[in-house]
This record gives C-alpha cells, sequence and structure tokens, in this order.
C-alpha cells in the first residue's frame, strides 16, 4: 500500500471506501466519459466497486485531491507480461510501471493540474518503487492529455494499432515513454530519424510514418526526413504517397548517399505505378550522376523492359553481369559477354 503523495497543491492518497460515491459522479458525466470509459458505459455504483475497490495483480488506486478538493483518479502498476509483449519490452529485465488517470472535475482541466499530478507519481515511482520506465497508452486523438504527457518529458515511441475500445470503436494509441535517464535530454533530429529507421526496420512502417512526418512539421526543411518518409511509404506499399516525399527530398539537398537512394527510390515508384517515362528520366538522371552504382542500372534495364525496349534493357545487364560477377564461368566468357550484349540481334553470316 503506498502512503500519502504531496507536491505542493497536490495530494495522492489510497482509495478508499467512500470514494465509490465521488468515483460514481465522475463516471456518470459525459463530458468525462468521452474521454475515459467512454460516453456509452456510465459507471453504476456497483460498477466501481468491482472495478476500483480492491483492486489485485499490484495495481494501486488513489484520489487525486487538489487544494483539499477531490478531483481525480489515478491507479499505477508494474506492468504484465502480455503488456510487455504488445509494448517491445517481452526481452526487458527492468522495472516498468504504467499509470491510468483522469481529472473527474472539468473545472480543472486545462490549468497544468494534470501536469502536478504527473510529476508527483513520476517522481514516487522512479526514487520510491524503482522504476526503470514508466509508460502509458492515450489513444492518438486525446491530443490534450499527449501534450501534458510531452511537457512532463514522456517521449512517443509507437502506435498500437486497433489498441482500446471506445464507444463502439477500436482506436489507435500511442506509447508513451519516460526513462530517467532521459531527463533533461534533449533528442537531436538526427538521433529521432534513425529511431524512425529503426521502427521501419523493425516492421513498425506506420509508426515510422507517423514520426517522420511529425519531424516534417518540425523541419521542415530538411531532406533527410522527406526522404526517410517516402521510404516508409513505399515500405509500406504507399507507392502513390512516397512520390511528394521523394520529391522534395531531392528538391531540398541529400548528401550524395541519400541522393542515390532517393533517385532510385522514385524511378522505381514511377515505375511500378506504370509512369514508365517519369521513372526513364529519374533512373537516368541517377545513373548520369552516379555511374558506379549499379542499382540504378538494373532498375533502368527493368523500366526499358517494361517500355518494349528489350535489347538495351538486355545490353545494360550482361554488360552489369560480366563486370561485376564473381562466377569464375562467367568470368571465362567475360569478354564475349561484354562483346555480345552490343551484338544481340546480329546475325553472322558465313
Amino acid at each position: 500500500m503506498m502512503m500519502e503523495l504531496r507536491n505542493g497543491d497536490i495530494e495522492i492518497r489510497p482509495i478508499k471506501v467512500d470514494d465509490k460515491y465521488i468515483v460514481t459522479k465522475w463516471l456518470s458525466d459525459p463530458e468525462v466519459l468521452q474521454y475515459y470509459e467512454g460516453r456509452d458505459c456510465p459507471f453504476t455504483l456497483k460498477m466501481v466497486e468491482d472495478k476500483f475497490l480492491g483492486r489485485s495483480n499490484g495495481v494501486v488506486s488513489c484520489i487525486i485531491i487538489y487544494k483539499g478538493k477531490e478531483i481525480g483518479y489515478l491507479q499505477y502498476y508494474p506492468i504484465d507480461e502480455e503488456e510487455r509483449s504488445k509494448y517491445g519490452y517481452s526481452h526487458s529485465d527492468e522495472v516498468i510501471f504504467g499509470t491510468d488517470q483522469f481529472i473527474g472535475e472539468p473545472a480543472y482541466w486545462n490549468k497544468g493540474v494534470g501536469t502536478l499530478i504527473i510529476n508527483t507519481v513520476k517522481k514516487h515511482l522512479i526514487d520510491i518503487a524503482g522504476a526503470d520506465r514508466l509508460v502509458m497508452d492515450p489513444m492518438i486523438w486525446n491530443e490534450r492529455a499527449i501534450k501534458c504527457y510531452e511537457k512532463c518529458g514522456y517521449q512517443k515511441k509507437k502506435i498500437l494499432p486497433r489498441n482500446e475500445l471506445h464507444e463502439g470503436v477500436w482506436h489507435d494509441s500511442w506509447l508513451v515513454e519516460y526513462r530517467p535517464e532521459e531527463r533533461g535530454r534533449h533528442v537531436s533530429i538526427e538521433e529521432r530519424i534513425k529511431e524512425g529507421a529503426k521502427l521501419r526496420e523493425e516492421g513498425e512502417i506506420q509508426s515510422s510514418i507517423d514520426l517522420f512526418k511529425k519531424l516534417i512539421e518540425e523541419d521542415p526543411q530538411n531532406g533527410r526526413i522527406h526522404y526517410q518518409c517516402a521510404w516508409s511509404h513505399d515500405a509500406l506499399g504507399k507507392e502513390l504517397e512516397a512520390i511528394p516525399y521523394y520529391k522534395e527530398a531531392i528538391q531540398l539537398g541529400l548528401n550524395e548517399y541519400d541522393l542515390q537512394g532517393a533517385c532510385l527510390g522514385l524511378g522505381s515508384t514511377y515505375r511500378t505505378l506504370g509512369e514508365y517515362e517519369n521513372a526513364k528520366i529519374i533512373l537516368n538522371e541517377g545513373m548520369e550522376r552516379f555511374p558506379e552504382n549499379h542499382a540504378l542500372k538494373i532498375f533502368y534495364s527493368m523500366t526499358l523492359h517494361n517500355v518494349s525496349e528489350h535489347s538495351e534493357a538486355m545490353e545494360i545487364l550482361l554488360k552489369l553481369l560480366a563486370e561485376t560477377s564473381e562466377d569464375k564461368t562467367i568470368q571465362t566468357y567475360r569478354k564475349a559477354i561484354k562483346f555480345y550484349s552490343e551484338q544481340l540481334d546480329t546475325i553472322w553470316k558465313q
């Protein structure tokens, strides 16, 4: 059982049996229910008794008091194995706590009270309970709550698809996380770009798109972010949506390594959409600028095949094979392959 927590005007104490009346009042108010539990699920006294009193599984239920008045509810708990798996912490031995809370008195919304509450329980869980991480999973549309959590040092980590059933609809949620070692540390754009690329590599492609779009809002002139956003759209099969991000990335400017990838990505995307002439232009420009990039040549030859320029496509592929293959039998006939690559339709008469 926790002891009472105090932080200025905020007090957080364990729930008592008599608190069931005020919790029922809060959770039968449509204005509160639209954010917590849902307006289609007003609580009765019995429902509150069953859900909030006598909790087990390590859940600690609390009442929030502000300037002497009960204004809301908070609970915290070590996350279980199911949540560890859902959040991506299955292989971690860290102590991880989750929290849920709501202010049941709308008159206290948007007054900074939520920030005081989160910081108070955060300090207790880190300093007293020994938590290595704190997590929450607000629905993505609950922007007010998310801004409050970010103000308290939480960071968005990934989207949890169809995470919560609310008013008859499954909603995506953000996994937000607080780690003590990140307190006060500025996370650079470069680090966040790497985080987005890692999400894509791990199969969390939509989450990577969401992160890159947010970064574009923060730094719209950064070509690298547009490029990575295009790449993630391509990886999710959203080729048409990828095109403007590729074009903007190239327009804004990229380093030579990323520019090669952007040219290939844009050209290949045009090709898959049947825009073969655009694909030829982009890929050809890429080959002229980066003649040592063999991948560009391969995708250009694919495009030539699509427009029935088969001989030129074969010529490129055969030369590339002769120049790059380490196979001994191919290297034995390397000169012949290169020679005939330019003479594919020639008939040799005696």
